[in-house]
């Protein structure tokens, strides 16, 4: 039997398992929001340094049932922007994922 959720509740569980486990050491994400319409991911990171907030917009492609890919990084921050689109290698914009993460991305909207 599938497992049921809703774009709140993952949104939710995502924040709290990136927090708890990804962005520990850098600082937090304080908002995400999934959209699998526009394959976007909405973030404001509250990293350790920082004075304010930063704004992020990730595009994704699902590659495959365990494979999202970071098609490109919007920030009203261009540096952000230009280091993780022009700089990180394609190899490393690629993640493993549960499948279910997978199914969800492509059936979430705002």
């Amino acid at each position: 039997m599938p497992v049921i959720i809703n774009a709140a509740a993952l949104q939710q569980l995502t924040k709290w398992f990136a927090n708890h486990y990804h962005f520990k050491q850098l600082g937090r994400i304080t908002e995400l929001r999934l959209n699998s319409v526009a394959e976007e991911i909405f973030m404001v990171l509250d990293l350790h340094g920082e004075q304010t907030q930063i704004d992020l917009t990730v595009r994704y492609r699902v590659i495959r049932p365990t494979l999202l890919e970071v098609a490109e990084v919007q920030s009203p921050l261009q540096w952000i922007a230009e280091l993780i689109n022009h700089m990180v290698p394609a190899e490393q914009k690629c993640f493993e994922v549960a499948p279910v993460l997978t199914r969800a991305l492509t059936k979430l909207a705002e």
